[in-house]
């Protein structure tokens, strides 16, 4: 299997857990909203040493994935615990998911390479609508 196939089907697994568990874009939104909107988890990532990665999240280029193991150590345990315990996965597991599907989200929410302004709310709402469709 080739890389793209691989990184085909870990997105597939991961919008077919969002979709039988909606909760993981309300965890993820609730994470967003908990660090200061988009701007704020950029920056989060930012200061932790990311931010190549959060850069390209909000430019209008190719993101930079994020490992389970970085998003443990700018989120921390206990968010990404919290999230876990609602979608029925370890926390290892939850932190690959957020590593994987957060760049995305955020990507989505800056599509013009700026961090979104107004109600982001409302945006995680018809984004989240893509994923549970």
């Amino acid at each position: 299997m080739s890389f793209f196939e691989s990184l085909k089907a870990v997105a597939a697994q991961a919008v077919e857990l969002v979709q039988n568990n909606p909760q993981v874009v309300s965890g993820i939104q609730k994470i967003i909203e908990e660090n200061g909107g988009v701007s704020g988890i950029v920056q989060k990532f930012k200061e932790k040493g990311f931010a190549d990665a959060a850069s390209s999240w909000v430019g209008t280029g190719e993101n930079v994935s994020i490992g389970a193991d970085d998003v443990l150590k700018v989120l921390g345990n206990d968010s990404v615990k919290e999230l876990a315990k609602k979608v029925g996965l370890d926390t290892d597991a939850t932190a690959g998911l957020v590593g994987n599907l957060l760049p995305i989200v955020i990507d989505k929410l800056s599509p013009d390479g700026n961090e979104p302004s107004g109600d982001i709310i409302s945006q995680l709402s018809s984004l989240a609508s893509l994923f549970t469709k």
